[in-house]
């Protein structure tokens, strides 16, 4: 070949490679982004693990109610307990002096002089969280308190993270997480179809 000649592509050679890239796209952008959701479902799942294991270890260490509670201003300066669309959560010590005690201690209402432990946001897109009840409180030995003094419901047993893709099966297992709390205190991730399901049914919240 002389020098000054130069081989490119040909036309064919051009259409059959842009053919394979959108190929490809089309396989791993979909399943990036199905991987990215998974993954924002995970990372709220075990966010509020985290936050349940604090809120238990902190009332063994302190010696008194600690209360997980649904916030719909959780990262305000003055946060408050209560259900609603779109909310995050808070940790607080359910008691403002444990040195004397009061009708508001455990109550699981944030009072004037309680510590805020932890606040988190909600979780953002699509997510959506539910409880059967908007708040977890622990005893002194770091087991749940049954029902909160003063609350018409009972502590929570299941919380239910659900997206817009629902119940369906993503990799043999669902899309959605549960995260159930035992009366001893220790949650535990639910990742299974019809654990899903189950806690849809127990929170009231829609998976379909």
């Amino acid at each position: 070949m002389n020098a000054g000649q130069h081989r490119g592509f040909s036309l064919l050679e051009l259409m059959v490679t842009v053919l394979v890239g959108g190929i490809v796209l089309g396989i791993g952008v979909p399943s990036f982004i199905e991987f990215q959701r998974n993954n924002a479902m995970t990372t709220q799942a075990n966010d509020l693990i985290t936050g349940l294991t604090l809120a238990r270890a902190e009332a063994v260490k302190r010696q008194v109610p600690i209360t997980l509670c649904a916030s719909p201003n959780a990262t305000t300066t003055a946060p408050t307990c209560a259900l609603g669309a779109n909310v995050g959560y808070i940790v607080f010590v359910d008691d403002a002096d444990p040195l004397v005690i009061a009708g508001t201690d455990g109550n699981a209402i944030v009072d004037d002089g309680e510590l805020i432990l932890l606040q988190h946001a909600p979780p953002g897109g699509t997510i959506d969280i539910t409880g059967d009840s908007p708040y977890i409180a622990f005893g002194s030995n770091g087991f749940v308190v049954p029902q909160a003094p003063g609350q018409p419901l009972r502590s929570a047993t299941s919380v239910l993270f659900c997206d817009d893709r629902g119940n369906q099966d993503s990799g043999g297992r669902s899309s959605a997480r549960a995260v159930n709390i035992s009366p001893t205190g220790r949650p535990q991730v639910m990742q299974d179809q019809v654990d899903i399901a189950a806690a849809a049914a127990l929170t009231g919240g829609i998976c379909p």
